[in-house]
């Protein structure tokens, strides 16, 4: 028989949501960003297993993030902006899960809207293949038991949880329904991975026909958290496209912190920790980053870092892998090696406020890039100049090395050729995987002091 076991009790305490609330609120004020308030947690999920009551009972589950997309504002210059905007359309969201657990709960965003944004009609499934799901494990979701909830302008919510198991690395199909029209108001512009969108409500349906799209973005949706009684975190890697996974395989997921996650979990089973990919294409330290159609590449790193960071479910490690798109400017953008620092010791500072550990890769080489442009001498200099602090600093409680992982031996200011994409600047799937490779494990098993690496 099927044990019912109640969840998460202990985030029932009025004391812990105080907490919890107050930590929130710190963060959206250190990202000049709002987060709504997290709807109580209150479900029954339904625990099928071979394992004993009585050590069930002994780890009661708790939340962490398990995958996430970080929001960038939409695009709104002409002739692009009509792909976004969305009337009276079904969009069924494809996610890579890391770590799996008894349950889900969905975390949708109207972080750049300027209207209300209504969702109705949520499901959660396993994908089965392209847009078709597997039946037989669809859920509707739910919001403060409601089946529809409207999102003011600059908030986020979480639904209620969802019982369904799921397991690490599946892929999870998220359909809902928006019947009133919006542009889109918290997008994710390169999502390596291709999603769906049909007419009319068609949130639970088995799969898309006819008449429907797909989408390389992900929209509203910004986090799926999990139940787990293993998972014992989740570690957020902030950064711009080469943590984003730019040029790697399409469906694929070989951006490195799936490699990452992958590794984890082969050493340590289900009771790795999740991997959380705050990656944005074309993101900065210090400075917004403007496409010739908005603001597609997003807020500053410092700027996000509470929204984007500090407020992810279950967060105690923060990976800062930043840098290279402050670097490779010309005339008055151009900043110093100082500025740079100066940038990653505010968002260890922050991090370490709240407890968690930082570690911090140096930045990758990138001489090639500019084919329209001449080399700048600077830029080298600059990066070296970081990368150096990187690796001696005290404000930091480790450090990972990108930029030895793929770079040539022979001549460091480049990628090596087995590790191009072809741009000189983004890693294929094996460079990669070879970053991944680099990281020592070691660097996630030590308990989280709460300081940096040598206070007191």
């Amino acid at each position: 028989m099927p044990i019912t076991l109640p969840i998460l009790n202990s985030l029932n305490n009025s004391t812990m949501l105080r907490i919890q609330l107050r930590n929130i609120r710190k963060a959206a004020r250190a990202a000049a960003l709002g987060l709504r308030r997290i709807l109580p947690l209150s479900a029954l999920l339904v625990f099928c297993g071979a394992a004993s009551t009585r050590s069930f009972a002994a780890t009661p589950p708790h939340w962490v993030g398990s995958w996430m997309a970080a929001p960038c504002a939409p695009a709104y210059a002409e002739p692009r902006s009509e792909q976004f905007q969305l009337e009276g359309d079904t969009i069924r969201q494809i996610v890579h899960l890391s770590a799996g657990g008894l349950g889900v709960r969905l975390r949708f965003s109207n972080t750049f809207g300027t209207t209300p944004l209504l969702i109705r009609s949520a499901h959660v499934a396993e994908r089965s293949t392209g847009s078709t799901i597997d039946a037989s494990t669809d859920k509707p979701a739910t919001f403060a038991g409601a089946t529809e909830v409207t999102i003011a302008p600059g908030k986020s919510v979480f639904s209620d949880p969802v019982n369904l198991t799921v397991a690490a690395s599946v892929d999870l199909a998220v359909s809902f329904y928006i019947p009133e029209k919006v542009v889109a108001p918290a997008i994710h512009y390169a999502a390596q991975q291709t999603s769906y969108v049909a007419r009319g409500d068609q949130a639970d349906a088995s799969s898309f026909g006819k008449g429907s799209h797909t989408t390389t973005l992900w929209m509203i949706l910004t986090g799926v958290d999990v139940a787990t009684r293993t998972a014992p975190e989740s570690i957020v890697a902030i950064g711009s496209s080469t943590t984003d996974g730019a040029h790697s395989t399409p469906n694929a997921n070989r951006r490195w912190t799936d490699d990452f996650y992958l590794r984890l979990h082969n050493a340590r089973g289900d009771d790795a920790p999740a991997v959380l990919n705050a990656g944005i294409g074309g993101n900065k330290v210090l400075s917004e980053s403007h496409g010739d159609w908005g603001l597609v590449f997003g807020q500053s790193a410092v700027a996000r870092f509470g929204r984007d960071v500090l407020a992810q479910t279950g967060v105690k490690t923060v990976v800062i892998f930043e840098g290279g798109n402050d670097i490779r400017q010309f005339g008055s953008d151009v900043v110093s090696a100082q500025q740079l620092i100066a940038g990653f010791q505010l968002m260890a500072r922050m991090a370490h406020e709240r407890g968690l550990r930082v570690i911090a890769a140096t930045i990758t080489p990138s001489e090639g890039t500019n084919k329209n442009e001449p080399e700048d001498g600077s830029w080298e200099r600059t990066r070296l100049a970081v990368n150096h602090w990187v690796q001696t600093t005290k404000d930091v409680d480790g450090t990972i090395d990108f930029a030895t992982a793929i770079g040539d031996p022979n001549h460091p200011a480049r990628i090596l050729a087995k590790f191009d994409s072809g741009d000189h600047l983004h890693p294929n799937d094996a460079g990669y995987q070879a970053m991944a490779d680099s990281i020592d494990l070691s660097l996630f098993s030590e308990p989280v002091s709460g300081g940096p690496a040598g206070a007191q």
